[in-house]
């Protein structure tokens, strides 16, 4: 086979795949959301981090991703790398007076532990969050308040409330990270994702985060491709994980686990 051939083969292969190239590059689409619970307990007595003014005692809101098929979260927005949107995006800094009409519901259920009664404070984690996530996401860039409404919605659906109803509740004794699993799973009808941290060398139940099929709004419940985060330190269901209590005095604790109330009754 002489040169001529052989570049002609690789230049067809060149033009065959180019097209794949290009979309994985720039218009690669997401499949499905990922919608994540962070545990107040577990976060708040991890190092310096000092919760303020106390530990939340029900799930917050860590945010809703748009995941590609292969569990990886879609990049930020970026003009030159990552231009997911022809519409030009709210910018970070101007979001909280968007937000105005849903701001109290957001400090409640989407608070920065710092201090979550300083709105401005728990503005910073929305303000990441839009610009990592929810300008990418099928939401319109300009109009903010859409993509929170929807997060908020999720989040607030008793259903989509991972443990609350079901036999874990939090306490000193860990239990197998498969009786997590299951837990979630017989209530959601889907498989969730779970993350963990570590204090004093033992597992405590960090994050619990649900999938769901890309729609608008986000639905139904998909199981999660990887039901341990990857990157995380519980890996298997055999695992010993701690769902740690929060302080008896904290917001929500008595009302959500105990006495089983709505959580819009348990933060003033």
């Amino acid at each position: 086979m002489d040169n001529r051939c052989l570049l002609l083969i690789y230049l067809l292969a060149a033009i065959i795949l180019l097209p794949a190239i290009l979309l994985s590059r720039d218009d690669k689409e997401f499949t499905f959301y990922k919608l994540s619970f962070r545990w107040p307990p577990s976060a708040c007595n991890q190092g310096s981090l000092k919760c303020l003014p106390d530990t939340l005692g029900y799930f917050t809101i860590h945010g809703l991703w748009p995941m590609y098929e292969d569990d990886t979260q879609v990049p930020a927005y970026d003009s030159k790398k990552n231009k997911c949107t022809d519409v030009t995006p709210t910018d970070p800094k101007d979001l909280l007076p968007l937000l105005k009409s849903i701001e109290t519901t957001l400090q409640k259920y989407w608070p920065k532990y710092n201090n979550y009664a300083n709105i401005n404070m728990c503005a910073e984690s929305w303000k990441h969050e839009w610009k990592s996530h929810g300008i990418c996401s099928d939401y319109p860039a300009d109009e903010p308040a859409e993509y929170f409404g929807a997060t908020l919605t999720l989040a607030q659906n008793y259903n989509y409330d991972p443990l609350k109803g079901t036999k874990v509740v939090p306490r000193e004794e860990p239990y197998p990270a498969i009786e997590i699993v299951n837990a979630v799973k017989e209530k959601v009808k889907a498989t969730p994702q779970i993350q963990c941290n570590k204090k004093d060398g033992t597992l405590q139940l960090l994050e619990i985060r649900l999938c769901f099929a890309r729609a608008k709004p986000p639905g139904p419940p998909i199981d999660c491709p990887h039901t341990f985060d990857p990157q995380g330190v519980c890996k298997q269901e055999t695992d010993l994980i701690k769902f740690t209590p929060a302080p008896t005095d904290s917001h929500g604790y008595n009302q959500h686990f105990e006495v089983g109330m709505d959580m819009k009754s348990s933060f003033k």
